[in-house]
Parts: structure tokens; sequence; C-alpha cells
């Protein structure tokens, strides 16, 4: 009786095992398809913008880069001379502590639900800061920023690279724009019950990273109406 009830329970436990199995090798190739899929996309709004004449920075090149964060990065040949310049770059915006009117956020080659719940690699993590006086919402279709590189060198980095001064030129393929200090309210009121830990990479972010809040723009003065 004992050696039976000892085989089933093995059965029993065999069957889990192979379910398991097969439920999580499904559970990754679904997870590879849309890792494909936004790769496809992504490629395919950076094909169009390189056919309109912009000079598109590869994520290609951005994740040749190595390191770690104890260790700090090491940057490819390719991607130095870049340091400092006007770069554009197409990925998907990622929220540290606002969903709308951010000025600081991250953007990857991929959506953050496509590393299931773990941080991207550094090497798939840009930091942004928007230009004085501009913001912008999250959104789920890629968008091109341009701003300026900086490779961020040295021990204890948590970012690889930074965008300075960045400006959102695209929003899937189409032209868009940024939003100015007046737009902010909304978004720094929804921001400020997000979890932290939703940012993928970023769960005690120092304030010196973070930008300041930007002067409110000079209101334009009216122009005396012409003499009759």
């Amino acid at each position: 009786m004992r050696r039976r009830v000892v085989r089933d329970l093995g059965t029993i436990i065999g069957v889990v095992v192979i379910l398991a199995a097969v439920v999580g090798i499904n559970f990754f190739m679904r997870l590879e398809g849309l890792q494909a899929k936004y790769e496809k996309i992504r490629r395919q709004y950076e094909a169009q913008a390189a056919q309109a004449g912009t000079d598109v920075l590869d994520w290609q090149l951005l994740r040749k880069t190595k390191g770690s964060l104890r260790a700090g990065a090491t940057f490819p040949e390719d991607l130095l001379p870049k340091a400092g310049q006007i770069v554009n770059l197409m990925g998907f915006t990622t929220p540290i502590d606002q969903f709308r009117a951010a000025t600081h956020f991250m953007l990857l080659p991929l959506p953050i639900e496509c590393y299931f719940c773990q941080a991207p690699p550094m090497r798939d993590v840009m930091l942004v800061h928007m230009a004085e006086g501009e913001a912008t919402d999250m959104y789920e279709e890629p968008v091109m920023l341009t701003g300026r590189l900086v490779l961020n060198e040295g021990k204890g980095q948590q970012f690889f690279y930074t965008l300075e001064d960045a400006s959102v030129t695209s929003k899937g393929g189409t032209a868009t724009k940024s939003y100015s200090k007046q737009h902010r309210q909304e978004g720094q009121s929804l921001g400020k019950g997000l979890d932290p830990s939703h940012a993928g990479a970023v769960q005690e972010m120092p304030k010196e990273q973070l930008l300041p809040p930007a002067e409110a723009p000079q209101a334009p003065t009216q122009a005396p109406a012409p003499a009759p």
C-alpha cells in the first residue's frame, strides 16, 4: 500500500514538473516573440528617420558597452567620438517618478515589460534629462529624442550614458513636440504615488542626477496695435 502511494505521488509530481516546464517554455517563447516584435517596430521607425536624412544612434553600438555598477563602463571605440555631440536616439520611454510631463526618465531599446520583472542591463538604459523648460509624457510607441550624449566614466555610475538637454523630435514616426512647465502640474501630482521600483533600473535615484525645476518661461509681450 505504501509503495503504491509513493508511486502515485511520484507520478503526480512528475506530471506537475512537466506541466511547469511546458508553461515556462511557452512563456519564454512568447517573451522572445514580444521582444522581436518591439525590436522590429523600433527599427522600422529608425529606418524611416534615416530615409528622411536623420542620423540615428544605433542601440547595437551602445550595447557593445561592457562593465558593471561596481567596475564602471568600458565604451566601444566607435562610441567615444560621439561623446559630447548632439545625437538622435529612438527608444521607449520608461518613467522614473512621473508618467506625465516628465523632465527626467529612462529610454530603452525595448519596452520595460520585455525584460520580464528584472532590471534591464545597464547597456540598455539611457538616462534622459530634458532641456530646460521642456517635458514629455511617457508613450507606448517609440519616440525620437535629440540631445547631447554624455558617457559616464568611472566606478559607481548608476547609468553608463546620459542624454542631456533633450527634446522629443518625433513620436511613432510622426513629428511632435514636448511640454513646457505650464503643463507639468498634473504630471507631478500623478507621479507622487508611483512606486520607484516600476522604473526598473532605479530605486534610489540620487537627487543630483535629477533636473532642477525649470524656470517658468517669460510671457510674450503683446505688440502694440498699429496706428490708424
